[in-house]
């Protein structure tokens, strides 16, 4: 479970990032790749490059990063969400093509290109190969939302019909079912709007709005895929910045909180309690990585310009979840 979302601040920058909805730590934490770096391609057996420095939220197995969001220096951003049960990889790897493992598509895109025209082109030619990373660790089933930073967006789908790249005009992903039932799902909710309702009639009964805070009647509150890609739409397309500093990755922040999952709200078949592990904003202009976590609210951030992207090896910070407060006396 995941919700991902697009947004261009006030000031014109753009902003991309995730909820990471899950039940348990990956062992994650931010990784920063530099230019040049060596990576096994596990389809081909052969060694990757990356021609741009990435930073994003992953883990490292068996020497290999495993991102699940990430962008690189160019601004070009790029995010994995679940995709259970339509999900869909290739057996063997064709010869000719670009043959990928599923897990590596965000870090091949964000390593290789510099614009969402870039990588549709690109997509034409790939080949998504049913590899794991090592035996212990399962491939999970993803589909992606890709975004540069002139704002346009695509979502990538790879089911037993093929591969699909959709433009993506609402800047929202969540998980199953496909992107496009989403857009149609859409449709019911065209009626609802953020302002208070008027006072009306029904026959001769007059009737009067119940007090105030009803715009926004109706909005699905539920934590279920097709419930979160409603609402995380809605809130951004209602979203009213502030004339202040930062007001952009503040309202980032608020439309992910407002479909983030609290723990025991959402309990997996295995008894388990699915949360929002940690929430994402990246912004592409200025290449600075912004994040907090379940306990942690406060915002880390980590500007990958303060660093040597030219260096030799991948560079972990800490997953700061220590909780936080602000003393004020």
């Amino acid at each position: 479970m995941c919700t991902a979302l697009s947004l261009t601040a006030k000031d014109g920058s753009h902003l991309f990032g995730r909820n990471m909805d899950i039940e348990y730590s990956f062992n994650q934490s931010i990784l920063l790749t530099p230019r040049r770096f060596d990576y096994k391609n596990r389809a081909t057996g052969e060694m990757n490059q990356t021609k741009y420095a990435v930073i994003g939220m992953g883990t490292i197995i068996d020497e290999h990063p495993c991102y699940a969001e990430l962008f690189n220096e160019k601004g070009l951003a790029a995010a994995g969400l679940n995709f259970p049960n339509y999900a869909h990889w290739d057996e063997k790897a064709i010869e000719g093509k670009t043959n990928i493992p599923p897990y590596d598509l965000v870090l091949w895109v964000t390593a290789n290109f510099e614009t969402v025209q870039e990588v549709k082109e690109a997509l034409k030619d790939v080949v998504l190969v049913d590899v794991p990373v090592n035996e212990q660790t399962p491939i999970a089933p993803l589909h992606w939302m890709i975004c540069d930073k002139t704002g346009e967006s695509i979502v990538v789908e790879k089911t037993v019909n093929g591969l699909s790249v959709m433009d993506n005009k609402v800047g929202v992903l969540t998980n199953a079912p496909t992107f496009d039932w989403h857009l149609t799902n859409l449709t019911q909710y065209m009626g609802l709007t953020s302002t208070q309702p008027k006072d009306t009639t029904l026959g001769e009964q007059e009737l009067h709005p119940l007090g105030q805070g009803l715009g926004a009647f109706s909005l699905p509150g539920d934590y279920s895929s097709p419930s979160r890609f409603v609402k995380a739409a809605f809130l951004r397309n209602n979203i009213d910045y502030a004339n202040v500093n930062y007001s952009g990755i503040s309202e980032f922040f608020h439309i992910l909180n407002g479909v983030a999952m609290v723990r025991g709200s959402v309990v997996t078949p295995q008894h388990l309690n699915d949360i929002t592990l940690y929430t994402s904003c990246m912004d592409q202009e200025r290449g600075i990585y912004y994040y907090n976590t379940y306990t942690n609210h406060t915002i880390s951030a980590i500007n990958m310009h303060n660093e040597d992207l030219d260096a030799k090896e991948i560079k972990s910070f800490k997953f700061n979840d220590e909780f936080a407060v602000t003393l004020q006396n």
